[in-house]
């Protein structure tokens, strides 16, 4: 019979989340279902070249995600790691509902939708 010894890895981890983002979920989950468990460089770069709003909202959150991670681990050098999206959630935040006038005295329904935004980054 062999023992079999696992070997330990540790990853370094963090996350951002950002709530109440005046951008519709739909819109958000377009961007962020194209850099879905990618490198953070390469879905950076993506963002870049992407002319949306949704796409700078991610970039920025995906930027303070990295900077979590460097505030966290002080001592060891973040440029070594490679860095993947782990987990990237869009939620549906609060509505705003107004009514709009319409034609003959009629009130239209105007529901402005707001998201909320979970990145988490993990080294491989």
């Amino acid at each position: 019979m062999k023992l079999i010894k696992k070997k330990y890895i540790y990853f370094t981890k963090s996350v951002a989340n950002m709530k109440n983002i005046s951008c519709s979920p739909r819109k958000l989950r377009l961007v962020a279902n194209i850099i879905r468990n990618k490198k953070v460089e390469y879905s950076l770069y993506k963002l870049n070249n992407i002319k949306n709003k949704g796409a700078i909202i991610i970039k920025k959150l995906l930027l303070s995600a990295i900077s979590n991670c460097k505030i966290q681990n002080l001592k060891k050098d973040i440029n070594k790691y490679n860095f993947y999206i782990e987990k990237i959630l869009v939620n549906q935040g609060y509505q705003l509902k107004k009514i709009r006038p319409a034609p003959q005295g009629r009130g239209n329904k105007v529901r402005k939708k707001y998201s909320n935004l979970y990145i988490t980054i993990i080294s491989k």
